[in-house]
């Protein structure tokens, strides 16, 4: 796939399991595979108490309820989460910067207002 240059998406399952690391496997990525990585989403909560997660390009939370966690709602993001979602968002956008001139000046230039709701 590297040598090809083709893209590629990572999806980290069972974080609802005990031990689940998401930003370990991201920078386990980063290290071992040498891949430009970044998350998409930050999980609310983890393990036992997983509720759902952010979207960095939305910046809305969203929960899983209902029966097995099937029915999502889109709400604001926790007061208690947002300079974590901001600080990720960044990261994701400076991944994106390398790939996209126009991301890139945008980021540079500090361009950047990341709105919680």
């Amino acid at each position: 796939m590297k040598r090809y240059s083709v893209p590629r998406v990572i999806f980290i399952n069972k974080l609802d399991r005990m031990g689940a690391d998401p930003w370990f496997c991201i920078e386990s990525i980063r290290d071992r595979l040498g891949l430009n990585c970044a998350p998409v989403q930050v999980n609310i909560g983890i393990e036992n108490g997983l509720q759902g997660v952010v979207d960095l390009v939305k910046m809305k939370a969203l929960y899983f309820e209902g029966e097995k966690g099937t029915e999502v709602i889109e709400k604001e993001i926790p007061n208690d989460m947002i300079e974590q979602c901001k600080e990720k968002k960044l990261e994701l956008l400076g991944a994106l910067a390398e790939y996209d001139p126009e991301i890139e000046e945008f980021f540079l230039n500090e361009d950047i207002n990341i709105p919680a709701d």
